[in-house]
């Protein structure tokens, strides 16, 4: 073979191994794409039919409330205690709409019923995923691992301020004597604010007002001098919320 053949034949193959290198690299990228795709789409809907993967009711709650005797207790383990129609999204695509939901703050989980018809029995409980959140009706609930479900009471640019719901119980009391009155079993409610910030900051603020302004730390002044201008009470969730609102504005806060 001449050079000037082999030349020829060298580049012309060159050109032939450029071009069959540059399909099998778009074919892949095709593939990767479409792979990526349908791994999201199996996943997504994976989530669609795991959402609810086991019974409701994890710590048994009906050991501790009886829902056919509603009168011997002196509230319910339930934020709200109907069922209500809600949503479930996920990476906010919605994967369920109107399911009838409610959250049980006892057992820190989302009952979930196909209608609000349906026995209470029936119903399951929604898996529990920081990439799953539920509206129902105005509340957000959204998951924190290790932490469990918190509503949303805002959420801003830069802050948000969101709160743990929990219900404390007390077993009913029954008088022992003539100056005693029997007490009925009761859930008393209990709220805990944190405030989160985007940069991973996070502040939970403690229940007394003073202990409050104190945990702001250095920026003491700006909470305290914007509670006093507006009379703002900071055991009050809308006054919470009205400054929350306000510290999300400033910059670097």
């Amino acid at each position: 073979m001449s050079k000037l053949l082999y030349y020829l034949y060298k580049k012309k193959y060159n050109n032939k191994f450029k071009t069959m290198k540059k399909i099998i690299n778009n074919t892949l990228i095709v593939l990767c794409f479409a792979c990526s795709i349908g791994f999201s789409q199996n996943r997504n809907t994976q989530f669609k039919t795991e959402l609810f993967v086991y019974s409701a009711d994890v710590f048994d709650t009906r050991n501790l409330y009886d829902p056919a005797t509603p009168e011997k207790y002196d509230g319910t383990p339930y934020y709200v205690n109907d069922f209500l129609l809600g949503d479930v999204y996920l990476e906010n695509e919605m994967i369920l709409s109107n399911g009838a939901l409610r959250y049980n703050a006892v057992a820190d989980e989302i009952e979930y019923k196909k209608s609000l018809n349906d026995d209470d029995e029936s119903a399951k409980a929604l898996v529990k995923s920081k990439e799953i959140y539920a509206k129902i009706m105005n509340d957000t609930f959204v998951f924190i691992p290790s932490q469990g479900y918190y509503l949303v009471i805002f959420d801003g640019n830069n802050l948000s301020l969101l709160k743990k719901v929990t219900k404390k119980y007390f077993p009913p009391k029954k008088a022992q004597n003539n100056y005693e009155r029997s007490t009925l079993a009761r859930f008393e409610d209990r709220f805990i604010y944190t405030i989160y910030s985007k940069n991973g900051k996070t502040l939970e603020l403690p229940r007394s007002k003073n202990k409050k302004l104190k945990a702001f730390g250095d920026n003491k002044k700006i909470v305290e001098s914007y509670t006093k201008e507006q009379n703002l009470d900071l055991n009050n969730e809308k006054d919470i919320k009205k400054l929350i609102q306000y510290l999300d504005k400033i910059q670097g806060f």
